[in-house]
Order: structure tokens, then sequence, then C-alpha cells
């Protein structure tokens, strides 16, 4: 009678493990499709003068303050970082032994009480913690495109 409750106990407890295991794995997928990269959208406005004007908007992405980055996410690992971050943008190795991740977010400045909508925040990791975290701040980019620019080559021109 107690050896058939050991053996209940025993595949109840794998049963129940079983099932946390997959409710985790199903968690950690969920939040890998849904924390992905809401870059933005890119717009073509047209102004008075002719011109057009190529602009840039993030979408969906919290404004995040510059001291709270700097102080909060500095000594944390890549999983803590990207739990708050997302899915870095960009990737690369360091010169040394470290590598960089990058993301553009919508950054508040304390100094200049400013809302930088497409800064670079780059985080360095040696040795598997946060050892650095570089803010640039900047606005999008916008380009103006004229539609009387003359594309002629250099062999179509007259010498």
């Amino acid at each position: 009678m107690t050896l058939l409750r050991v053996k209940k106990n025993t595949i109840s407890c794998k049963v129940l493990l079983f099932t946390i295991c997959m409710l985790i794995l199903t968690a950690c997928n969920n939040s890998r499709k849904y924390g992905g990269n809401n870059l933005g959208q890119v717009s073509l406005l047209q102004t008075s003068d002719g011109t057009s004007e190529i602009g840039f908007e993030s979408k969906d992405l919290p404004v995040l303050s510059k001291t709270n980055l700097q102080t909060l996410l500095l000594g944390k690992n890549r999983i803590e970082v990207e739990e708050i971050m997302g899915v870095p943008e960009g990737k690369s190795l360091d010169g040394g032994n470290g590598y960089l991740w990058d993301y553009r977010r919508p950054i508040f400045d304390d100094s200049t009480e400013q809302v930088y909508e497409w800064s670079l925040v780059s985080f360095k990791f040696i040795g598997g913690l946060c050892t650095n975290i570089n803010i640039r701040l900047e606005n999008p980019p916008t380009f103006l495109l004229s539609k009387e620019q003359d594309f002629t080559t250099s062999e179509e021109s007259p010498q």
C-alpha cells in the first residue's frame, strides 16, 4: 500500500514538473515573439515648395529615462537587459574581450528635459555583465528630396 502511494506521488510530481516546464517554455517563446523590434515606419511627406521629406516614426516604444538606464541596467546580465529593452537591433564584438548590443529608442534626457525620439543606446558586456552604457541622444533623420534634381551621368553631360 505504501509502495503504491510513493509511485503515485512520484508520477504526480513528474507530471507537475513537466507542466511547469511547458508553461515556462511557452512564456519564453511568447515574450521573444512580442518583444521584437518595433523600430517604426518610414513615411514620405510632401511639402508646399515641391520637395519631399522622408521622416521616421517610432511606434509602440516606451520612452526611457537616460538616468534610469545608466544606473539601473549597469551590472545586469544579457537576459535582464533583453527583458527590459527587447531583442537588440545590432550585435557586434568589441575590439577587446566584450561585445556590444545596440538599440534605437526614444530617450528622455533629464538635463534638457527633452525626448530624443531616435537615440542610440549601446550596452557593452564583459564576462556576461553590462559594464558600460553609452547613450547618444538623437532625433530621427530627415532627408529632402527635390523633384527638379538633374541626375545626368558624366557620359550624358556636354563637355
